[in-house]
């Protein structure tokens, strides 16, 4: 049976509408109505086929497109991991580099430690050497000066008398003579003529100098010449021809120092009642607490008086004055050099 219709198969468009195609199927044949769905099949078949394959395209495009951007993404990171290796690689030579540096350092420092230690070493022993030297030199010194002192121990010094009165005495035996019977009547017969030598110090006359120089004279024995002392001591006011003059004992220039050097500590004590006295050569004496107490160091006299709080407080401005003078001393010393 064939089914009427104006349309074949071939005169039907693949993509018709449904209206359309049921329109052209009332008019076909069953073999043409198969051979038009058969057709429709194929049609759609290949539609089908070419929009899996434009999808397919399409997909492939994009995950080839996607790969290549994974791809240069990676690239660029594999790029900068491999510069961040080479920094890493560069900062480890710097590293190691820095590190050698300090090993140096360190082994230089230590070695200069070495040097530092030796030359401490050496410092060390050159200050000990140096102590020692000044130790003997102050020993020296001091045995010089006690050689000094026991010399002159038997000798008076006289001050005050004119140039060329010995020759008007007709010698120097004469002119004592004539000090002792006008100032000490009680001691002329135990001293008169009693010196072993006399001279003027110093030996040569400076005619530019207005004092007379001075004159030594050498008793016999240190008894004459300690009675003659405290008697001048007692009177105070001695004269040759009515004319003041002094009579003392003959000191070296380092025993006249070290007694200098008593001064205001002497001054402060006798102002406060301590009886002082120097005592030869150079000793300072004083009464304390019903006891003589006798120092010729200045510094172990510090250190007792820095045990008894009265003496300290009584003494505190007399060696902050002393401090002073020896800070000036040096200052001067070193301004000189």
């Amino acid at each position: 049976m064939k089914r009427p219709g104006k349309k074949g198969p071939q005169a039907m468009q693949v993509n018709a509408t449904l209206e359309e195609v049921t329109a052209a199927a009332d008019g076909m044949s069953d073999k043409e109505f198969r051979i038009y769905m058969l057709q429709m099949i194929w049609s759609i078949k290949e539609d089908i086929k070419q929009q899996n394959q434009t999808m397919k395209d399409h997909f492939d495009n994009e995950l080839r497109k996607q790969i290549q951007e994974a791809k240069d993404q990676l690239y660029r990171e594999i790029e900068v991991i491999k510069n961040k290796q080479t920094e890493i690689l560069e900062m480890q030579e710097a590293i190691n580099q820095l590190k050698n540096s300090m090993e140096n350092t360190t082994s230089r420092v230590e070695h200069l430690e070495d040097r530092t230690s030796d030359n401490e070493d050496k410092v060390f022993q050159l200050e000990k050497n140096i102590d020692s030297s000044a130790r003997l030199l102050r020993n020296h010194e001091q045995n010089i000066q006690e050689i000094w002192d026991n010399i002159k121990r038997p000798n008076l010094r006289v001050i005050g008398i004119q140039e060329g009165t010995e020759l008007q005495t007709k010698g120097m035996s004469s002119l004592f003579n004539e000090i002792i019977r006008e100032n000490f009547p009680d001691l002329k017969n135990e001293t008169e003529s009693q010196i072993l030598e006399a001279y003027r110090t110093p030996n040569v006359q400076n005619h530019k100098r207005s004092t007379p120089r001075h004159i030594i004279m050498k008793m016999p024995n240190i008894q004459n010449k300690e009675r003659i002392l405290k008697a001048t001591r007692e009177r105070k006011q001695i004269t040759f021809r009515g004319k003041p003059i002094r009579i003392t004992a003959d000191l070296s220039t380092q025993t006249l120092k070290a007694r200098r050097s008593w001064n205001n500590i002497f001054q402060t004590l006798k102002e406060n009642g301590f009886l002082p006295r120097i005592v030869y050569p150079a000793k300072l004496s004083f009464r304390m607490e019903d006891e003589i107490k006798t120092f010729h160091d200045k510094q172990k006299f510090k250190e007792f008086a820095a045990r008894k709080p009265s003496l300290q407080n009584i003494l505190a401005k007399a060696l902050q004055e002393e401090e002073m003078e020896n800070n000036n001393e040096n200052q001067q010393w070193e301004v000189g050099q």
